[in-house]
């Protein structure tokens, strides 16, 4: 891996990270996760109780047209949100998804036969466009370079403490038992609605969260007024004691409100030969002079990466943006378009991993008549580990934790020490190398202590590949797109990786069935490596982000020349 030009310390890098709305932002985020996976630990029992397979070897495929559904009806309206986030504000859109997702959950915990569940899972997908919300907010938050990566790392973090508590709250509040008498009647009618009120009691806190204490980040409409902001400044000052910042509509000048005075980025003058200490030395203008709000007002010198990063927050277009109605071209550029792709590749066999996994090992243990393993190596494999949802559980939220602590502890270490693409391109080659090893794990079933070993094994060097390169594509994908059209170019990539996730368990789900019919289950996990393996050769198109490598115009007294980044 290639070092990064210039090292910093990590309390430099962490200095004015946006801590507050960062925190914010992942209170609102947390429960769709927790919601996502909670249903991996029951689905396959969920599926065997409503009786629509009709062998065990089907039970897969039914399992994947719950997550198909849902998928195909977020790619068919997830552009859409970003647009509808674009025109009315990333808010009302993180509303409206929270929503959303509470009603959908509670027609899920409360249906009766498959088809209401298949009908719920579908409604998830309609009603939610928040993912390609959130990343465009944690780009709009963090402006800075040095903070960008670590702020895009919090979507891998709020997933893997989603993949903590979910599947706990799947796996031990489902099923017809409970300790508690009161709640016996109702889990003995509905098993699996107990988990979902849980879920949906918690999104309902996350809107709550949402409405009074999130931002608005869009480029122009951060400067409407929110009463429910006010609010939240009022339950900071009284409650907490922090006192508030002041908000943009409270300005005494209205035009301070709506403009700020700062040269375009091709007027940057830069004193020649600096690199990371470079003064803005331009004549002010008279209005310029007695203006507050402009540049020369900080008061101190600027380095070039504050210099850019105050340009592209206050100035409401970029050089580079195109008219709005010709935005869904800006995904044809290059260096968006190979990262849409990658993007795509890993949501595809990343989706699948994660949801037969837990069907894969609840399977039961294959055993002939004399009681021995039916499986041999290599290539007659059938059947399972007879895993209960609680061992599911238990093992989706232990390598949850794990990616918790990879991402807190070990990827800001990796962020300030090497390049994005070489950690991509390295992090990435551990998925097929994983896939491939999976479907052997059943050999172990005479030695269960020694199987769950493994199972855990592997799922940590998944979990450590995923924590650590799927935050540089959220980033590439983000300082790729012109401002005006984020949450467009964010809700487009969450429509194809949604097309990835509603084509792969789908597509899966009969090659899983097929496998397990036929007794080479080993097939399934080696298309899925293939798969992985062509995102390895996809990665040789991306290049480092325009941000990093655009030239900055530099000035002397007599002449200017472009020097790179």
């Amino acid at each position: 891996m290639a070092k990064q030009k210039v090292k910093l310390t990590f309390h430099e890098q962490m200095s004015g990270f946006p801590w507050a709305q960062i925190l914010v932002i992942i209170c609102v985020r947390i429960a769709e996760p927790i919601a996502f996976t909670s249903l991996f630990p029951y689905v396959y029992f969920m599926v065997k109780d409503f009786g629509i397979a009709e062998t065990e070897a089907e039970i897969a495929k039914y399992s994947g047209y719950l997550s198909s559904i849902f998928a195909f009806c977020q790619f068919l309206t997830a552009y859409n949100w970003g647009k509808f986030a674009d025109k009315y504000g990333r808010k009302p859109t993180l509303m409206i998804g929270l929503t959303g997702s509470a009603l959908s959950l509670l027609v899920l915990g409360f249906s009766k036969n498959y088809y209401w569940a298949f009908f719920a899972r579908g409604l998830m997908g309609l009603l939610n466009g928040n993912v390609a919300v959130i990343r465009t907010v944690i780009g709009e938050i963090a402006t800075e370079r040095k903070h960008q990566a670590l702020a895009f790392s919090t979507m891998p973090l709020i997933f893997q403490t989603g993949a903590v508590i979910g599947p706990m709250i799947g796996g031990y509040l489902s099923g017809t038992h409970t300790r508690f008498e009161f709640l016996k009647p109702l889990v003995k009618s509905y098993p699996y609605a107990l988990p979902n009120l849980v879920i949906a009691s918690l999104l309902i806190l996350s809107n709550a969260i949402c409405i009074f204490f999130l931002e608005e980040t869009h480029y122009t409409l951060k400067y409407r007024r929110d009463y429910f902001v006010e609010v939240g400044d009022f339950i900071r000052k009284t409650v907490f004691g922090i006192t508030p910042k002041e908000r943009a509509w409270n300005s005494t000048s209205s035009e301070e409100q709506t403009t700020v005075n700062v040269p375009d980025e091709e007027t940057l003058l830069i004193d020649e030969g600096a690199s990371d200490h470079n003064t803005y030395t331009g004549e002010q203008t008279e209005d310029e002079a007695g203006d507050d709000a402009s540049i020369q007002s900080v008061g101190r010198v600027l380095t070039r990466r504050e210099s850019i990063a105050l340009v592209r927050t206050f100035s409401l277009h970029e050089a580079d943006d195109k008219p709005q109605d010709e935005g869904w071209r800006v995904l044809l550029t290059p260096h968006v378009f190979y990262a849409v792709v990658c993007n795509f590749i890993m949501s595809l066999h990343l989706v699948v991993h994660d949801e037969f996994l837990p069907v894969y090992l609840a399977n039961d243990i294959a055993r002939d008549k004399e009681g021995k393993l039916v499986s041999s190596f290599p290539f007659h494999l059938v059947g399972g580990l007879n895993f209960t949802s609680q061992d599911t559980g238990a093992l989706l939220s232990s390598t949850g934790l794990f990616g918790i602590f990879v991402i807190l502890v070990v990827f800001p270490y990796v962020d300030r020490n090497f390049d994005s693409l070489p950690i991509y391109r390295t992090l990435i080659k551990i998925f097929p190398i994983t896939y491939s090893a999976i479907p052997y794990i059943i050999l172990l079933g005479d030695h269960h202590t020694i199987a769950i070993f493994v199972a855990y094994l592997f799922t940590t060097f998944k979990t450590l590949a995923t924590s650590i390169s799927f935050p540089q594509i959220l980033m590439i994908i983000h300082s790729s797109a012109p401002e005006s059209h984020r949450a467009m170019i964010n809700g487009a990539t969450i429509s194809i990786s949604a097309l990835a996730r509603c084509a792969g368990p789908l597509v899966w789900g009969y090659i899983f069935s097929w496998a397990q019919a036929y007794e080479v289950a080993w097939v399934a996990w080696w298309s899925l490596s293939a798969l992985a393996l062509i995102a390895i050769y996809q990665s040789r198109f991306l290049r480092e982000t325009p941000e990093e490598a655009k030239p900055v115009v530099v000035a002397s007294s007599s002449e200017s020349e472009e020097i790179q980044e």
